[in-house]
């Protein structure tokens, strides 16, 4: 199982706390699965198979980030980048790996 990073991250939704970066087909899944606020549609069912085939080396990273990305917009959940906080500061969610050193940021 690959991660099949994308070439550009995108931001989504997440809740009212901030966004999170989807840089990967892993990670667009795990949004996917775990975060996903909206009905989940055909679109949302596309999106989520096709992430799931590019982990799983089918299909372009890419082809799955389109569909994601696609399925955010018509559920209104793409931001368009870093979400500011109240406060002017920034953040953002991302998934971590457990397989994965952990870096400060």
């Amino acid at each position: 199982m690959g991660h099949r990073p994308f070439k550009n991250p995108f931001f989504l939704t997440l809740n009212a706390t901030g966004n999170f970066q989807a840089r990967s087909a892993w990670e667009a899944l795990e949004y996917l699965d775990v975060h996903w606020p909206a009905e989940r549609t055909a679109h949302y069912r596309r999106a989520r198979f096709l992430c799931q085939e590019a982990i799983d080396g089918g299909i372009g990273a890419e082809i799955a980030r389109g569909a994601v990305e696609d399925a955010a917009r018509r559920a209104n959940i793409l931001e368009q980048g870093w979400r500011p906080n109240s406060d002017g500061s920034r953040s953002v969610f991302r998934t971590i790996r457990q397989d994965q050193p952990q870096y400060a940021l």
